[in-house]
């Protein structure tokens, strides 16, 4: 009898961990799907991603059915909150920062290549494609010394001066004349 009640506590420590190795999956799994805007990505992510998450949901779910009774079903039950709510986070979350946080390394790394552009238009890098064949999303990060993407009218100035006749869809401000402007279907380059 006393094996017994060592062996039900010792698969109770061993779920302990299944709430740990549920987030660290969750994050490893979710964040380069989040990351990335490719139609390929995209394709991978409804067809493939989220019906196995789903299935390892409704596994759980299964699972902690079965072991209501015991105290196996809290890190059970745990495990599949913590999935819910990493990948949903992740994915609410990611999108709208990720530029940002790309830009703060990037720019880390090559400040002598933002100070070279510092006193004209231009653009600096080529930073993101996505999309499919006729419609087609390109992101630039690009300098603005007057600091005037942002404002309605500014962008037609701006465009005259690096050459190009696109129009901007979005600016986004990074630093006092670093954007990133993204255009649709017309690559400023």
């Amino acid at each position: 009898m006393a094996r017994f009640a060592q062996a039900l506590v010792g698969q109770v420590r061993t779920l302990k961990w299944l709430p740990y190795i549920a987030a660290i999956t969750a994050l490893v799994t979710a964040i380069p799907f989040a990351w990335d805007k490719g139609f390929g990505t995209f394709l991978l992510l409804v067809f493939f991603y989220l019906p196995a998450v789903a299935l390892a949901c409704i596994g759980f779910c299964v699972w902690a059915a079965i072991e209501r009774k015991s105290a196996r079903v809290r890190p059970i039950v745990i495990s599949v909150v913590i999935i819910l709510v990493l990948i949903g986070g992740i994915f609410w979350t990611l999108p709208r920062i990720k530029d940002e946080l790309r830009f703060a390394v990037w720019s880390y790394t090559h400040g002598d290549i933002i100070r070279g552009f510092a006193d004209r238009d231009a653009i600096i890098l080529d930073w993101e494609s996505w999309g499919m064949v006729g419609m087609e999303n390109d992101a630039y990060l690009v300098s603005n010394p007057s600091d005037s993407l942002a404002e309605a009218g500014a962008t037609s100035e701006w465009l005259r001066h690096v050459g190009s006749s696109c129009e901007i869809v979005t600016s986004k401000r990074f630093r006092r004349g670093i954007y990133l402007v993204t255009t649709y279907n017309c690559p400023l380059r």
